[in-house]
């Protein structure tokens, strides 16, 4: 049951305010969707340059880009590092964006690199590196033994959890601290739950998130990163920061990760608790952007407005902002978050922030690791790479809304997926990537936007794993059409446009 103070606190902070304060008030200059179609396409071209530049620059795929140097290269790290998930990830989403071979070989190589990883009991960023890589590598291929290393990665995570704290343990100083950081890594036990693993692993998300949610989470929506637990008695030991400004101020990173965590957490298990704490911290995200909807490193920073921006907390908060539009349950909540992270992806794509142009290897300049110990600060990150191309892809719609269990509603079947081969036209040449969990009878129907058919076409019977749907526009005429696969009870539309 939602406890009235977070009632209260989402009234102050409602997003119907922020609609107004968003469109009105602290964003003189709106840009057409058009216009962010066009910055959107344009980044995710640049970000597949970067990218593939990355690859030839560090080779051996045991090493795994981290943070930028002053000559703009890539520092690189083992597998052992909680960041080294983020670049075969990134290779993963450039798959699903082009469904170019090429991106599938290199993004295969840098994940069996993370194998080892699966074991790892020493700290709570398994999740981030097995789940964001071999997550990702199953979820668009079900390639064979993927799912295994996932549920190994799970079990391991879950050697972290004390049932007295109701917690998995994130660092291993302290006494038993839980960091904010850590309901990221959830996403690993409530997937290895409903796909194999313990059912005890759900439990032991829930309790995570519930006892985040009461603990780290302020009346104002804002976060602490770091409460430490007595793991005997359960009892809080103190609340503190490592990376924020202070123990009362709000670390920028921080809050994103609580927003994208909380989000997913409501969409996993459908418990209305988190999605209104994702929306609360949501308003205080909206509510305290900059003027160019980039969040300083930390959003009390003492020398505002001369401090650090940090992109990977926009980047992330931008990824989260689309889900949650898509998952809140009132329009005028949907609208402004959807908007919020328009707004934030249009400056990421900017020249003030994208690095097109400059000497960085990496996408998007501006993110800081740790200000406090002056480590990793004004640089690209890969992780800020990685949730930047996850946010455009999801605004793009290639990567489509998964909806969040409610009640007794069914969950969306797993597995059939389509990808819209976004941007590109159709061509001879076009494909549009699908999935299949099953072996299904699958059908191709191209209409024109008034309904009327333009091609027909029987794949016949198709086992599982990914297919490609090749469309020769043969004698069709330049315009907008749709185009509808049925895959047996299945079916899902893609907008695609053909120019001549």
């Amino acid at each position: 049951m939602i406890t009235q103070n977070r009632m209260v606190r989402r009234v102050l902070f409602s997003p119907a305010r922020m609609v107004t304060l968003l469109l009105v008030l602290h964003y003189p200059e709106v840009l057409s969707a058009q216009n962010l179609d066009s910055l959107v396409s344009r980044s995710l071209e640049f970000a597949a340059q970067q990218l593939q530049a990355t690859v030839v620059a560090v080779g051996d795929s045991t090493e795994y880009p981290r943070s930028t140097l002053e000559d703009g290269s890539w520092s690189v790290k083992s597998s052992s590092s909680w960041t080294s998930g983020f670049f075969p990830g990134c290779l993963w989403y450039m798959f699903q964006w082009t469904g170019d071979s090429l991106w599938y070989r290199w993004a295969r190589r840098w994940t069996a690199g993370l194998r080892d990883e699966q074991y790892d009991t020493g700290t709570h960023d398994v999740g981030f590196k097995v789940f964001c890589s071999y997550g990702n590598g199953y979820r668009l291929t079900r390639e064979s033994g993927y799912d295994e290393v996932i549920l190994r990665a799970a079990q391991s995570l879950a050697t972290r959890y004390n049932s007295t704290v109701g917690c998995t343990r994130s660092w291993n100083n302290r006494t038993f601290p839980v960091i904010i950081d850590n309901m990221m890594n959830l996403e690993l036990l409530l997937w290895a739950s409903k796909n194999g693993g313990e059912a005890s692993w759900y439990d032991m998300a829930v309790s995570h998130a519930l006892r985040t949610m009461e603990d780290h989470v302020r009346m104002d929506g804002s976060t602490y990163q770091i409460v430490d637990y007595n793991p005997t008695t359960g009892d809080i030991i103190q609340k503190e920061t490592a990376q924020g400004y202070s123990v009362e101020s709000t670390w920028a990173r921080g809050q994103s990760w609580g927003l994208y965590g909380f989000t997913m957490a409501y969409r996993e298990t459908g418990d209305d608790r988190f999605l209104e704490t994702a929306q609360g911290l949501a308003d205080y995200v909206v509510h305290n952007l900059p003027d160019d909807y980039v969040p300083y490193w930390d959003y009390q920073a003492p020398d505002l407005p001369n401090e650090e921006k940090d992109a990977s907390a926009a980047a992330i908060a931008a990824s989260a902002l689309l889900e949650l539009s898509t998952l809140a349950t009132g329009e005028q909540d949907q609208l402004a978050y959807r908007a919020a992270a328009e707004n934030i992806l249009a400056s990421l794509c900017s020249p003030a922030y994208l690095a097109e142009g400059t000497n960085s290897h990496g996408i998007l300049l501006h993110g800081v690791g740790n200000h406090n110990k002056d480590t990793e600060v004004d640089v690209s990150l890969i992780y800020a790479n990685y949730y930047f191309i996850e946010a455009l892809l999801r605004y793009s719609g290639v990567i489509q809304p998964k909806l969040a269990l409610r009640g007794d509603s069914q969950p969306v079947p797993e597995g059939f997926v389509v990808y819209q081969n976004y941007p590109n036209p159709f061509n001879p040449h076009t494909t549009i990537p699908y999935q299949l969990s099953s072996p299904s009878p699958v059908t191709f129907v191209v209409y024109d936007l008034t309904g009327r058919l333009a091609h027909t076409f029987e794949g016949g019977i198709q086992g599982p794993g990914r297919h490609q749907f090749k469309f020769n526009a043969g004698t069709l005429s330049s315009g907008i059409y749709l185009v509808k696969i049925q895959a047996g009870t299945q079916s899902q539309s893609v907008k695609m446009t053909l120019m001549r």
